[in-house]
């Protein structure tokens, strides 16, 4: 609700318009309608003195580095005078309504934004109205100090609407990071959770994999010596296969010694030349079947030593396995462990 503050100037008009807190306000710091009507009275007087005012204001903010920088950085020389010298002269409006309060807080809050700190805005204030006390007080030497103390009633005013700005912008910094801070949580909480699902999932295949590993390894390892114990008895069976061909040598041999006494004895010696030649013939057939069986035995032996190797190769690749798994486990029992500390953070930041 607009309330108008009782009282108005020696035109009659009204010159404060606001609710009944700004009202308080402006009562409190001592502003009433004929400082406002004293003000607009001194339009001429402002406007004769503008341009010298903001000339040397900036004239004394660019001797510092930071105001300089943000000059430089966000607006031109010849707008920021220009915007300051409707500011300088709109104090002399002679009214001070909601419009009025909004184009001030409006300003504090670009200001805000723009990264100018609350010392250098509200100090700039001070340097203003020290260059245009000098001003008001040559133009009007006999009345300069009511000038003066309306003026002061108007910057202090201002200075408080800037604040507001100021702390409306700050609260709207802190409401963000506290979004942004419940945002991070909820994203830390539902990473956590598919994070807790994934190391289960994980930690159940993990352990089968390290039961299937290890039980693979023990397969391929007994495998291995059974391969090794087939060597050795095909290695035996070869070994007799030798005996085997020295007997038939000798067979041989002795079947000739016989043939040849046969054929010494004559008539005599026919029958046994018959069973000497049988003799012969049986140890020629038993040399021809040890060297087929010899034969077999050499394949043999080489599949068996490359079934050998592969056996070997495939026992290294289980183990590997079976140690991959177990650090594959001690892998994802650390990521638990980092879930477990991530919780547990989630649920100190969200107290």
């Amino acid at each position: 609700m607009n309330v108008n503050i009782k009282g108005a100037s020696a035109s009659g008009q009204q010159r404060i318009r606001l609710t009944d807190s700004r009202r308080r306000q402006l009562s409190y710091i001592g502003i009433g309608e004929e400082d406002l009507a004293l003000m607009h009275d001194q339009q001429a007087l402002f406007r004769s003195i503008t341009n010298e005012v903001v000339d040397e204001l900036y004239e004394r903010l660019l001797q510092e580095p930071e105001l300089a920088a943000i000059i430089q950085k966000h607006s031109t020389l010849d707008r920021l005078k220009e915007t300051q010298r409707w500011y300088f002269q709109s104090l002399t409006d002679g009214l001070i309504d909601e419009p009025f309060i909004a184009r001030r807080i409006h300003i504090g809050g670009i200001h805000s934004r723009i990264g100018l700190t609350t010392n250098w805005y509200l100090g700039t204030y001070m340097l203003y109205l020290d260059l245009a006390t000098r001003r008001i007080k040559q133009a009007e030497p006999a009345n300069w100090t009511a000038i003066v103390l309306a003026l002061t009633k108007m910057f202090n005013f201002d200075s408080q609407l800037v604040l507001e700005a100021y702390e409306e912008g700050e609260k709207g910094k802190i409401q963000q990071l506290a979004d942004e801070k419940e945002h991070m949580l909820v994203r830390i909480n539902s990473a956590v959770q598919e994070l807790t699902t994934m190391i289960a999932e994980l930690n159940d295949s993990s352990r089968s994999m390290s039961e299937t590993a290890l039980h693979t390894a023990d397969l391929q390892r007994s495998s291995n010596e059974h391969v090794q114990e087939l060597h050795r008895q095909v290695h035996d069976i070869g070994e007799l296969g030798s005996t085997m061909k020295e007997v038939s040598d000798q067979t041989h041999l002795i079947g000739l010694n016989a043939s040849i006494e046969a054929a010494r004895a004559g008539d005599e010696g026919r029958g046994f030349a018959v069973v000497a030649n049988e003799i012969r013939k049986l140890a020629a057939n038993s040399k021809q079947s040890l060297d087929v069986i010899q034969s077999k035995l050499g394949s043999i032996y080489k599949s068996l030593a490359q079934v050998e190797n592969g056996s070997k190769q495939t026992l290294q690749l289980a183990v590997g396995q079976a140690a991959s798994s177990q650090e594959l486990s001690a892998f994802i029992q650390m990521i638990d462990k980092v879930a477990q500390e991530l919780e547990q953070l989630q649920t100190q930041q969200s107290k």
